[in-house]
């Protein structure tokens, strides 16, 4: 995960949620108001508590760890949370961000496909996944390459790759196995 493009995974995910469950809402919402305010509420849930389950504590242990690269070296101040109060509680306000994305991705989405403009939603939320491969792009080499933002500053080619690092590598497998597992689990459960 990477700061400046995790807000945008958090509403990517919102949204392919309801996506993936389209048939289902569109049904129960014909049949009730009240079984598609459940439907609603089912999909919703699993949109928050993935952001909030798994999102939120990989991106806080890489940007305690490894904090100038979470943010991809945008933001030089990141490597100095410790001893300052309003950039930590910035870093908390943004874990909360992200879980609100995912609400938003989420909400927007399920309107949309209630009420017959259910076409947008892949479009947005590919487009939006379109954008946000530009952002990480833009600071390339920095999603494969790892020090301090002095370092990318002065020669990023000299840094040393992501996977030359056991720990922050071992980490990173890890952790992207701990949010790619439930993803694909709600990806097959919500298409059945």
């Amino acid at each position: 995960m990477v700061v400046p493009t995790d807000v945008q995974v958090a509403f990517i995910t919102g949204a392919l949620f309801v996506d993936l469950g389209r048939r289902h809402i569109v049904s129960e919402h014909s049949a009730s108001p009240e079984r598609s305010r459940l439907a609603y509420c089912r999909f919703r849930n699993l949109s928050v508590i993935y952001a909030a389950l798994f999102l939120t504590p990989v991106i806080a242990v890489f940007f305690s760890a490894w904090p100038a690269w979470e943010t991809q070296y945008w933001c030089l101040q990141a490597e100095q949370l410790r001893g300052d109060g309003l950039l930590s509680l910035l870093a908390g306000l943004y874990l909360i961000g992200l879980v609100l994305a995912a609400y938003l991705g989420n909400w927007l989405a399920f309107r949309w496909l209630v009420s017959g403009k259910g076409h947008l939603i892949r479009p947005v939320y590919l487009a939006v996944g379109a954008v946000t491969t530009v952002i990480f792009l833009i600071k390339w080499p920095a999603p494969i390459r790892l020090g301090s933002a002095a370092q990318f500053q002065t020669d990023p080619n000299a840094m040393p790759y992501i996977w030359q690092d056991t720990q922050f590598f071992v980490m990173f497998l890890a952790l992207l196995a701990y949010c790619a597992v439930p993803y694909v689990v709600v990806f097959f459960r919500v298409r059945r």
